[in-house]
């Protein structure tokens, strides 16, 4: 049977070539200097936006780009050397990437490239090319690893999504337009209003907020898949709110909290619901209230730092692990001023806290009402 072609085909091909004879018409007809003038920036937009493709490529992707990218952050932002928290990012970073690399292992190829600048304000952030930056004033707010686990985890997913080179191509095809209105045309310029263009916008591009969702989404898998309590995830939003309140921006939130994006609430709730589900929905967190089987099992008292909401968090994830994982048919027992449910710690009792005997005993009877 003779093969024919499907009519879109036909459309696309007769489109290809009746555009070609346009501009081939179009360069070699007699036409105003305006109109030449307005036509030449076109065919420089069409340079220029071919060229913005080959350069954010360049910066993601080759390891030359990614180490020019890199040198150019540490010039820009500076470098805090032999910073007492290096060796607790580099080991999350360093977890977090083996972790990835088990459903990912293209990470192992393109490794994360990172450093902490001197910046005080609470923030970090992920560019193109794996780069990440964390400000020092960061860890102000947050050094307990797990929680800082989190913070990587969703930077290292915008960058495993390439959410920052998706955004810098459509940032720069929005604004080389005016670049190049301002600009002399000629194939040496052009290459440089592309590279001026790059490097303006560099830092400062827009991440969605769907992409905010999904690299929330990834980072709870990510510390998981690293051996990170999955608790820690609301509790970096609790102790958002604890430090900032719960609006939608703020200088402690900015990090992981665009304007167009939830609240802190919010977010800490949805981390909340996605660990409920991963337990079985046999685990809850309501404030500072752990339950199992809707039942209340106990409200652990500020400590190490944290407060009675923050730390119920963290019982909340060992939890869940717990179910998830099969520990709780083993039945809960104490070593030490540890309650354990299985092989699983679940909360390490300190002053205050009702005695690990007491939680053992109504965490057994809990599981045999579930």
């Amino acid at each position: 049977m003779k093969y024919v072609k499907p009519l879109h085909v036909w459309k696309k091909k007769i489109t290809v070539a009746l555009s070609a004879w346009v501009l081939a018409a179009l360069l070699t007809a007699d036409i105003p200097a305006a109109e030449a003038s307005i036509l030449g920036t076109v065919i420089a937009g069409v340079q220029a936006s071919h060229q913005i493709d080959q350069q954010v490529k360049y910066l993601d992707e080759t390891e030359e780009g990614r180490q020019e990218l890199f040198q150019y952050y540490k010039k820009e932002l500076g470098v805090v050397h032999e910073s007492p928290y290096e060796a607790v990012t580099r080991r999350a970073i360093d977890r977090l990437t083996q972790g990835i690399a088990q459903t990912e292992p293209t990470i192992l190829d393109k490794p994360f490239l990172w450093f902490i600048n001197p910046d005080k304000s609470f923030n970090a952030f992920c560019s193109m090319g794996h780069i990440m930056s964390i400000n020092h004033g960061f860890y102000d707010y947050i050094q307990n690893e797990d929680e800082i686990a989190v913070v990587l985890g969703h930077e290292m997913a915008h960058g495993m999504k390439r959410h920052s080179a998706r955004g810098m191509r459509k940032k720069l095809n929005a604004t080389i337009g005016t670049a190049l209105v301002a600009e002399s045309i000629s194939g040496g310029v052009l290459t440089n209003v592309v590279m001026n263009v790059v490097y303006k916008n560099i830092m400062n591009v827009q991440i969605t907020g769907k992409q905010e969702w999904e690299a929330d989404a990834l980072a709870l898998e990510y510390i998981m898949a690293a051996g990170y309590n999955p608790g820690a995830a609301p509790a970096v939003w609790q102790r958002f709110i604890e430090k900032a309140g719960d609006n939608r921006q703020n200088t402690v939130a900015e990090i992981l909290n665009p304007a167009n994006h939830a609240s802190n609430g919010e977010r800490k709730e949805k981390y909340i619901q996605t660990i409920k589900k991963m337990s079985g929905n046999k685990v809850d967190l309501v404030g500072n209230e752990v339950r199992v089987g809707g039942k209340a099992l106990l409200r652990p008292e500020p400590a190490g730092g944290m407060s009675s909401a923050e730390r119920a968090c963290f019982v909340f994830g060992n939890l869940a692990s717990a179910f998830k994982s099969g520990h709780n048919k083993a039945g809960a027992h104490v070593e030490g001023n540890t309650v354990y449910l299985g092989s699983q710690p679940i909360i390490a009792c300190t002053n205050g806290d009702e005695s690990t005997s007491v939680i053992a005993d109504r965490l057994n009877s809990l599981l045999t009402l579930k």
